[in-house]
């Protein structure tokens, strides 16, 4: 678990997201019911999801669809379902779908706007920060 987390601090995003399913999971070791540590998933869940990892996208939209009477966990849970979605294929990317689609039955016209415009932004950022790291490390080269 040390090394877990070590590797999470660094930003390894497959251990943030390990270490999310850990810390969401809602049994011990016997399999005894026990209250999963929500905040603590969503910490490392978020941190992985944010890095792109759609498997870590889906699992945090699940834990916010699980609150049927809070708005703003359903908007971010259709957020994350729809960026993971556009990450995944086949059978995952239909579950991506499916779970948005369950969400967004409880939303409003303007949050389901809002939760595209959210996903949009999210893109475009994230398109922004990748092209600036393939020129900054571009720019440290010489030419021969």
């Amino acid at each position: 678990m040390k090394r877990l987390h070590h590797d999470a601090d660094r930003g390894d995003a497959v251990a943030q997201f390990n270490l999310g399913l850990i810390y969401d999971d809602r049994e011990d070791d016997d399999v005894h019911a026990i209250d999963g540590k929500r905040p603590d998933a969503i910490k490392w869940l978020s941190r992985a999801a944010r890095q792109g990892l759609p498997r870590a996208q889906v699992r945090l939209a699940e834990l916010y669809a699980e609150d049927p009477y809070a708005s703003k966990d359903a908007l971010q849970a259709c957020t994350w379902f729809l960026l993971a979605a556009e990450g995944l294929s086949g059978a995952r990317r239909q579950n991506a779908r499916s779970g948005y689609e369950r969400v967004a039955s409880q939303l409003t016209a303007p949050q389901i706007a809002q939760a595209h415009r959210h996903a949009l932004v999210w893109r475009l950022r994230t398109e922004v920060r990748t092209s600036a790291a393939r020129l900054s490390s571009g720019l440290g080269r010489t030419a021969l």
